[in-house]
């Protein structure tokens, strides 16, 4: 299940539930109640359905590491139930986990049910579900195809109603409520009470841009105060920065106009500029597109206490003036439909591609840190790379800021790559459109690197 919750990480999608949880799930249970009263604030009701979708999810994800796909398709079936408590899309793959648990499982009929489950949650992503290895013994399903149909009318019914980059959602109002709850979190030094004071003045109240970065990324709020209190210097130099961070608005919409002028048939999904715990400058949600103020907001005289050493590298090559470009980048990976076995070439393709079609949408943009940094290496990365390119395992290449070898090696470097072959991928084609579109639905990613002939350069 990581690569498929891997890929999803990286994309976007988007009313009947079964009547109870053991009828797809294998757990008793009644299905949770949206309208149940509560004394609660009404803002903060859905905080304890979020946290059991966690911990299920969690749950289910270690059962399908296991291979116990029997449990992680009961826990994802009932993660997906609390998933209708919760504000917002936040939580509408879980079903789609449940899909192919119990496909692994040899239960297709049960697969089927929570694909439909997912499509009822607003699951659009038609061309992954139909490509992806794991739904594969599905295809042929008159059931399953009548799901594909669906997602697809979900993909239409979105894409018609975020066309226009002028007025997409652009949404600042988190950061703002982060310093509120972050300045009445310093009047305390019970840990607890801190995570507390972040749960119900910033979360409870959030955008759903924020639930959605909260499940993938900043996780708990406990973690955040962890990482604040690690990192306070930080923290107390970056306020001014992220509060500014709305000054960008007239040349992000540039760069969304010009990824539609490149990219017809592209949808613009929201915007939600957030802070987290310094482990995700930009990704991508069922809301849209997630950005990290947090990481983009270091400036000369920040303190860097309490942040690895690789990680420094990374904040102190990055600038707020770049927000505009890791917005586009986000934009792309919304638009992405990948499918095909999950390899360290694919994982590549798909953040080079970001980068390379968010550099033709922003040619005045500034190439990012690892690429001026891999130029100059080129034919080393690329050997390395090639050794390695055909396994699952992406640790060394994509992700890791905090994990620098001891030789230095750079971080991101499988970006780098990745948008190498996409540049002689797109310079050989004839129909650049075509070639576009190709890069953002990619199922063969060794047809690619074959097409590109970039692998070519460095056996002459």
């Amino acid at each position: 299940m990581r690569s498929l919750r891997a890929f999803l990480c990286a994309s976007i999608a988007g009313a009947a539930l079964l009547s109870s949880c053991d009828q797809v799930g294998g757990q008793q249970g009644t299905q949770p109640n949206a309208s149940q009263e509560s004394d609660a604030e009404p803002h903060a009701t859905w905080l304890a359905d979020f946290a059991a979708m966690q911990r299920l999810s969690e749950l289910g994800g270690n059962a399908f590491e296991a291979e116990q796909f029997e449990d992680a398709a009961a826990f994802y079936a009932r993660a997906s139930m609390f998933k209708d408590n919760v504000p917002g899309p936040t939580g509408q793959y879980l079903a789609l986990f449940a899909t192919a648990a119990y496909t692994k499982a040899g239960e297709p009929e049960k697969a089927v049910a929570m694909l439909k489950r997912s499509v009822d949650q607003g699951f659009r992503l038609a061309d992954f579900a139909e490509n992806y290895p794991d739904l594969a013994p599905l295809k042929d399903r008159d059931a399953f195809k009548a799901q594909i149909a669906r997602a697809r009318e979900n993909a239409a019914n979105y894409d018609a109603s975020h066309r226009d980059p002028n007025t997409a959602k652009l949404i600042f109002d988190d950061v703002p409520r982060f310093w509120a709850a972050y300045d009445l979190a310093e009047k305390t030094d019970n840990k607890d009470a801190k995570a507390a004071i972040f749960r119900r003045e910033y979360l409870a109240p959030g955008t759903n841009g924020l639930i959605d970065y909260h499940f993938v990324k900043t996780q708990s709020m406990e973690k955040l105060v962890d990482k604040i209190e690690e990192s306070h210097g930080y923290y107390e130099g970056i306020r001014e920065r992220t509060l500014s961070a709305a000054q960008y608005e007239p040349v992000i919409r540039e760069g969304l106009r010009s990824i539609v002028d490149l990219y017809p048939e592209a949808n613009v999904p929201a915007v939600t500029f957030v802070i987290g715990r310094l482990n995700s400058g930009g990704t991508a949600g069922p809301t849209g597109m997630l950005i990290g103020l947090d990481v983009w907001s270091w400036a000369e005289g920040t303190s860097l206490d309490g942040i690895p050493a690789g990680f420094q590298k990374v904040v102190t090559n990055l600038d707020l003036d770049a927000l505009p470009f890791i917005v586009v980048h986000e934009h792309i990976h919304t638009l992405q439909q990948y499918g095909g076995e999950e390899t360290l070439l694919l994982g590549a393709l798909r953040e080079g591609s970001a980068d390379f079609i968010a550099g033709l949408a922003m040619p005045e943009q500034e190439k990012p840190h690892y690429y001026r940094w891999g130029v100059e290496r080129e034919a080393i990365i690329w050997k390395r790379f090639a050794g390695e390119m055909d396994g699952d395992n992406v640790a060394d290449w994509i992700g890791n800021n905090g994990s620098m070898d001891e030789e230095g090696w750079y971080a991101d470097l499988g970006y780098f790559i990745g948008a190498r072959i996409c540049e002689d991928y797109y310079a050989q084609a004839e129909d650049k459109q075509q070639a576009i579109r190709d890069l953002l639905f990619v199922t063969d990613a060794k047809a690619i690197l074959e097409a590109s002939g970039y692998a070519a350069r460095f056996t002459e």
